[in-house]
């Protein structure tokens, strides 16, 4: 229980700092 509490919150900080890189992406193609 205590490994899967851990790799879902792996892949949500791992969802997170994809899409923050994306968006600074997106950012920069704009400017």
């Amino acid at each position: 229980m205590l490994t899967l509490i851990s790799y879902i919150s792996l892949l949500v900080g791992g969802v997170g700092i994809a899409s923050v890189l994306y968006l600074a992406a997106v950012k920069v193609k704009l400017i």
